[in-house]
């Protein structure tokens, strides 16, 4: 009888000790999560005036650019004016190649040396519709299914450029299949 008591006693310590492990990992658990929500419900703030001031002072001067490369230095400001020129005048053969309505998949091609940041970018363009591939630790593709309109190919080229420039990562190029 005694060692039942005992037994009983032992079993019930146990069953205590587990349930208490069990909720401390639980609170563990929620104290982490609830930090992530926290960490990608805040609201961050880029000092665009700062940041722009910060590019004017390490682009060099170079000849007069046009009035439509400019507007769009000022729509992609991590964007230097010579990408955007290099690509501004390919619209017309995007648009020519790839008429209005026809179904692409274009895939953009980054590279980052910060593995955070790689996280974010990905996480960013998953969201956005992007489907995400790595090629190796630094380097990933992201790719999109679309249907074509005048500059719709410009446009996203800029948009992954100009995310991959914010992160501080290398934006490699892109591919466009029909």
């Amino acid at each position: 009888m005694i060692r039942r008591l005992i037994m009983a006693a032992v079993v019930s310590a146990a069953a205590v000790a587990a349930t208490m492990l069990y909720t401390k990992q639980n609170e563990k658990d929620e104290e982490k999560d609830k930090k992530i929500e926290d960490d990608a419900d805040e609201i961050r703030f880029i000092d665009l005036e700062q940041e722009n001031e910060e590019k004017e002072a390490e682009k060099p001067e170079q000849p007069e650019e046009s009035e439509s490369v400019k507007e769009i230095s000022e729509l992609y400001p991590y964007l230097g004016t010579k990408f955007i020129a290099e690509q501004f005048v390919r619209n017309e053969a995007f648009n020519e190649q790839y008429p209005e309505d026809t179904l692409i998949t274009i895939t953009h091609k980054v590279k980052f040396e910060d593995i955070d940041l790689l996280s974010q970018f990905i996480s960013i363009a998953e969201d956005s519709g992007y489907t995400a591939a790595a090629l190796n630790e630094k380097e990933f593709t992201v790719s999109k299914k679309m249907f074509t309109e005048n500059g719709s190919i410009l446009s996203d080229i800029y948009n992954i450029a100009n995310q991959t420039a914010c992160l501080k990562g290398t934006y490699e190029g892109y591919n466009i299949e029909a």
